[in-house]
């Protein structure tokens, strides 16, 4: 017989317990919710958003350009300005910068200003967006969302007409059209 006492055995800890696969999803479909109502600006939680009319007196706002220079709405009065919010990621909005970039063309002569807000995009993203439809026509980021803010913008694309007196003429929310794009350029002709 052994008289030497054995050794006591050594306590382990329980196992642990794995999270449920409902309750992983639970937690997912939580982050996707929030991710969502990011994306929205926030909206859902605020009824009291602006949500500017035709007939309004368009906010004024200064832009600061991709190419550094200032643009204060206020200072083009006297021109049609046609105030387009895009984003790099956007499909419609690429579909329509073609448009947007002739209109600047064939109508900067006759009094009427594009001026291009790029919503929730990153500087190198809306540069390359820029560059890759040859866009010539004043652009900037909306820094901060202060300029959708202002306009009530929920979602891109979203374009604003605006007469030379300073008040909106139409608005259109989503991808312009050559033909819709005619009519309302026509409302804001000086």
């Amino acid at each position: 017989m052994n008289s030497a006492a054995e050794p006591a055995p050594v306590p382990q800890a329980p196992p642990r317990a794995r999270p449920s696969l409902s309750l992983v999803l639970a937690v997912f479909l939580l982050v996707l919710a929030l991710v969502f109502l990011g994306l929205l600006g926030l909206r859902v939680l605020r009824p009291d958003a602006t949500r500017l009319e035709v007939g309004q007196p368009a906010p004024d706002f200064v832009l600061e350009t991709l190419a550094g220079e200032r643009v204060i709405l206020s200072e083009l009065r006297g021109q049609g300005v046609v105030l387009n919010f895009w984003a790099s990621w956007c499909d419609p909005c690429r579909d329509e910068a073609p448009l947007l970039e002739r209109a600047w063309r064939t109508e900067a002569g006759r009094g009427i200003v594009v001026l291009g807000v790029a919503h929730l995009d990153q500087r190198p993203a809306a540069l390359r967006f820029l560059e890759t439809f040859d866009l010539t026509y004043p652009n900037g980021r909306d820094q901060g969302g202060t300029i959708a803010e202002l306009y009530g913008i929920r979602g891109v694309p979203e374009t604003y007409f605006i007469d030379p007196e300073g008040m909106i003429a139409a608005r259109l929310i989503g991808p312009l059209s050559e033909d819709r794009f005619s009519a309302y350029l026509n409302r804001i002709r000086p």
